[in-house]
C-alpha cells in the first residue's frame, strides 16, 4: 500500500480487542468456510515504479504474484484475478475479472472482484504482497463475520490497509456508485457500512520483530532488499498449505 495510508471509518462496537495472544486453529473455526469466500487477487496496476510487470518478478525461487495466490487458496474457494481492463496471468489457470471502469485504479479491480464473486465473502489482497498468509485473511473474515461487519482491514500503525482485507460480496453497488461518483480512494465507499480492522499486533508470531504482513513491493531496491531479508519471504509462508496449489508459469494506479 504505497502512498500515505488511509483510515477506515470504524463501526461502533468494531474496535479489535488487544489480546496478547492469537489462536489460528480458533479463527479459521470461526471464519466463513471456504466455499463462502471468493479471492480477489488485485493484479492491474501498471508496476511503474519497479520498470516492469512486477507480479512476474522471481523472489524465493517463486514469482511474486504466487505469495498471495497461495493466501488466497488457503481461505477462499475460488480466486478471481483483478487483471484490470486486458487479460492477463492465464498462465496462473485462473478466471480473469476485467475492469468495467478502466483506468480507475484499484478500486475498479475490487470492483470488478466482487461483482465476478458468487460468494457472500471475498478476502482481498494486491499482488505485490510476498508475506501475505492465510491465517491473517481467516482472522479477517471471522471478525467480519463475528462483529457482523461488511468490510474488515487489516492495521499497522500508520493506519487500515484496504488491499488486505475482508468484504461482504454486497459491497459491490456502494463500491460501484464511489467510482461513477468520480472516487478511486479504495476506502470512499465505507460510509454507511460496518467497517472494522485487526492490527497487526493481534496477529503477530512467536517469531514476531519482523512480521510485517503488510510489507508491498513497489521498486527494484525494495524487491533485492526482500530477497536480502534474513527470514525472506518464504519463511513468513512457514506452515501455508496454498504453495502446491499455485499453478506454476510463468500499477498509474498500483495493484
Amino acid at each position: 500500500m504505497s502512498g500515505a495510508p488511509e483510515h477506515s471509518r470504524r463501526a461502533p462496537g468494531a474496535s479489535p480487542e488487544r489480546s496478547p495472544a492469537w489462536a489460528p486453529a480458533s479463527a479459521q473455526d470461526r471464519a466463513p468456510d471456504r466455499a463462502s469466500v471468493t479471492g480477489i487477487l488485485l493484479c492491474g496496476g501498471r508496476s511503474l515504479r519497479m520498470g516492469t510487470d512486477k507480479a512476474r518478478l522471481e523472489l524465493g525461487g517463486r514469482a511474486l504474484i504466487e505469495y498471495p495466490l497461495a493466501a488466497l487458496d488457503e481461505v477462499a474457494s475460488r480466486v478471481v484475478l483483478a487483471c484490470g481492463p486486458t487479460p492477463r496471468y492465464a498462465e496462473w489457470g485462473r478466471e480473469l475479472a476485467l475492469d468495467a471502469l478502466p483506468g480507475e485504479g484499484p478500486l475498479a479491480g475490487l470492483l470488478a472482484g466482487l461483482e465476478a464473486a458468487r460468494t457472500p465473502w471475498a478476502a482481498v489482497l494486491a499482488c505485490d504482497l510476498p508475506r501475505a498468509e492465510g491465517r491473517i485473511l481467516a482472522r479477517l473474515l471471522e471478525r467480519a463475520r463475528t462483529a457482523e461487519l461488511d468490510v474488515c482491514l487489516l492495521e499497522v500503525d500508520r493506519g487500515t490497509q484496504p488491499l488486505v482485507g475482508a468484504y461482504r460480496c454486497s459491497c459491490a453497488p456502494a463500491v460501484r456508485a464511489a467510482l461513477e461518483s468520480g472516487e478511486r480512494r479504495m476506502v470512499s465507499f465505507h460510509p454507511g457500512l460496518r467497517v472494522g480492522s485487526v492490527h497487526a499486533r493481534e496477529l503477530a508470531l512467536e517469531s514476531g520483530t519482523a512480521f510485517r504482513p503488510e510489507l508491498n513491493l513497489n521498486s527494484p531496491g525494495e524487491l533485492e532488499a526482500e530477497r536480502r531479508a534474513p527470514g525472506r519471504a518464504s519463511a513468513f509462508r512457514a506452515g501455508t498449505s496454498g504453495a502446491g496449489a499455485c499453478e506454476a508459469g510463468g500499477s498509474g494506479a498500483r495493484r
